[in-house]
């Protein structure tokens, strides 16, 4: 398939394609707008090819996923991981689509890696038959990118199950809460933005018209169903290790607390001794010129107290 490229920018385009259709003689074309721009928002809503719902999806400001359709257009937001400078974030954003049988416009606010990932993927040959085919491109590599993140986060949870199995490291279990809290927060956010998608290829796809086909795209089923498996599984797992570090908290707490105790309870009779020898009476115990070893004689009783404390302990099984 041919495909032909257009480099405009006057009317706040990014890009515009023309390619081959499926009979290879209907042509159909892909613009592509930065809304950032301050004239694309005016080209848009200009545009004849598209119903006013479409113009309206391609310029709003809602960001929930969502697909819709009047019969004879379709639109919607997509999920997207945001392009940035840092190939270690993975912030999520959005982009817009509207299109007709021979005629696809996106356009998003920020840089986004799948329609990067898609337009690259077109000069180097990538010539999909129609808008369609494009959309479910899209949401194929977005499904591929979030596997692949989760992948990541699964293995950044491997050496926490580590610590958290060898209990000899108790010190490190404060720091686990946090690293496990940021995993269960990044599934819970691609579930939010994943769901909506889901539902919308799949259970609202008898809504669309038939020249859309998203039903005949096993590909992009098959790989948002598998994405939503796998955050289903990595949230179960990061729960599970929560409640595994919560229950090893408890116990450390409860070991510290016990060991204080014991501690207390053990001094506490030697407490009262020194209390008893520290009074200001007269006639006190071992005191006076006369008993120059009487510090030795209450230090041998504070000694007894504790020995006799331990022994009690023991006696009651409390120790």
């Amino acid at each position: 398939m041919d495909t032909e490229v257009e480099q405009l920018d006057a009317s706040g385009q990014s890009w515009a394609l023309r390619f081959a259709g499926n009979d290879g003689r209907t042509d159909w074309q892909w613009l592509h707008f930065d809304l950032v721009h301050a004239q694309a928002r005016q080209s848009i809503e200009a545009d004849p090819a598209l119903p006013a719902f479409a113009r309206s999806v391609l310029t709003g400001t809602d960001e929930s996923p969502r697909i819709v359709t009047n019969g004879q257009a379709v639109a919607g937001v997509l999920p997207a991981y945001a392009r940035t400078g840092d190939a270690e974030e993975f912030d999520i954003t959005c982009w817009h689509f509207a299109m007709t049988p021979d005629y696809l416009v996106t356009a998003r606010r920020r840089a986004t890696r799948t329609l990067v990932n898609v337009w690259q993927a077109v000069q180097t040959g990538l010539a999909p038959c129609s808008p369609t085919a494009l959309i479910d491109h899209c949401i194929a590599e977005f499904a591929r990118e979030v596997r692949a993140r989760l992948a990541t986060l699964a293995t950044e949870l491997d050496p926490l199950e580590d610590l958290l199995i060898d209990r000899r490291d108790a010190g490190q279990l404060t720091t686990l809460g946090g690293r496990l809290g940021a995993v269960r927060r990044e599934a819970a956010r691609l579930k939010r933005v994943l769901t909506p998608l889901v539902r919308a290829v799949h259970e609202d796809s008898e809504d669309f018209p038939d020249w859309a086909g998203f039903s005949e795209h096993a590909v992009a089923h098959r790989l948002l169903h598998g994405a939503v498996d796998d955050i289903a599984a990595l949230y179960d797992r990061a729960r599970s290790l929560q409640d595994e570090l919560s229950t090893r908290l408890t116990e450390e707490t409860n070991r510290r607390l016990y060991l204080v105790s014991v501690v207390t309870a053990l001094l506490l009779p030697a407490t009262f001794v020194t209390g008893f020898f520290g009074m200001n009476t007269g006639g006190l115990l071992w005191s006076g010129d006369e008993m120059p070893h009487g510090t030795v004689y209450a230090a041998t009783l504070c000694g007894a107290a504790v020995v006799s404390a331990l022994l009690v302990l023991r006696w009651k099984r409390l120790l």
